[in-house]
């Protein structure tokens, strides 16, 4: 949990910690190649019906997202992100993905860590049910605390 002046309150305070987008190559070479290597969910849906997240011929997962020009709250609480139309797409097994298909991350962890770490918003206290799924998932799954020392 965020504390004081570290919380989030709106979503441009989001949009400066999360990303569900896929950086500019030629400015963040870098953060893009880690995004294409670890943040894409897919190819699923018709392009991969035997996904593992495949689901009554539907991805479990949701994805593709839809275009947004902004990130929003929906009444859940659960973000909406940003994933912008910006004709940006990478390549993988020989599908073209796109912001729809972006896993939400922060940079700031991707770079640090350089693994799948999905990095979500969360602001209601339904929502803690999905944070708390994670802690029971799996002996490959970790539990860290930042703290600014």
């Amino acid at each position: 949990m965020l504390d004081g002046d570290n919380q989030l309150h709106n979503a441009s305070d989001i949009d400066k910690i999360i990303s569900g987008e896929l950086p500019n190559p030629d400015l963040y070479p870098k953060l893009s190649k880690a995004v294409a290597t670890y943040m894409l969910h897919g190819p699923c849906g018709l392009a991969n019906l035997k996904s593992l997240c495949m689901k009554d011929r539907k991805c479990s997962k949701y994805f593709p997202k839809k275009f947004e020009n902004s990130t929003t709250i929906d009444d859940d609480g659960y973000p909406c992100y940003r994933r912008r139309d910006m004709g940006m797409s990478i390549q993988k097994n020989g599908v073209t993905l796109d912001n729809r298909n972006v896993v939400p991350y922060s940079p700031m962890l991707l770079m640090r860590y350089e693994g799948h770490i999905n990095t979500e918003y969360y602001n209601k206290s339904n929502s803690i049910e999905y944070l708390f799924k994670y802690v029971t998932k799996g002996p490959d799954r970790a539990t860290i605390e930042i703290r600014n020392s």
